[in-house]
């Protein structure tokens, strides 16, 4: 068969027709064009253990992740309904004042309020560190 591809035609001898054969190929190559997903298969044959094993641990990972959401959801389902406790305690909560936090309305002391403010001048931009 290599000795048929290498055999050359004299100059002088007429083609039947102004384009060349297309060249023969292999028996394997054939193969290969009739059968791409043998070829895809055969060639992730020999590399597919670290390949299998990283799968199977995300597939692992994935299932955990689903069980955990799903135990969520049943306990999500048990709970009730939380928009009228929700309702409830803001109503309760802003009804009674917070005794830590004072009851006038601006500034008690002027001093103390320069450190919340932001800064006037171009001057005062500039950063100390």
């Amino acid at each position: 068969m290599a000795d048929e591809l290498h055999q050359s035609h004299p100059p002088s001898s007429p083609s039947p027709s102004p384009s060349p054969p297309p060249p023969r190929q292999s028996p394997k190559e054939e193969q290969e064009e009739v059968n791409p997903e043998i070829k895809s298969k055969s060639r992730c044959k020999n590399n597919t253990f670290f390949g299998r094993h990283r799968i199977t641990a995300a597939i692992n990972r994935l299932q955990n992740e689903i069980n955990i959401i799903k135990e969520e959801l049943q306990q999500l389902e048990n709970i009730g309904e939380s928009s009228t406790v929700c309702a409830g305690f803001i109503s309760s909560v802003e009804s009674i004042p917070d005794p830590l936090l004072p009851e006038t309305i601006g500034p008690t002391d002027v001093n103390w309020d320069q450190w919340f403010r932001g800064a006037h001048g171009s001057r005062n931009h500039r950063r100390w560190i």
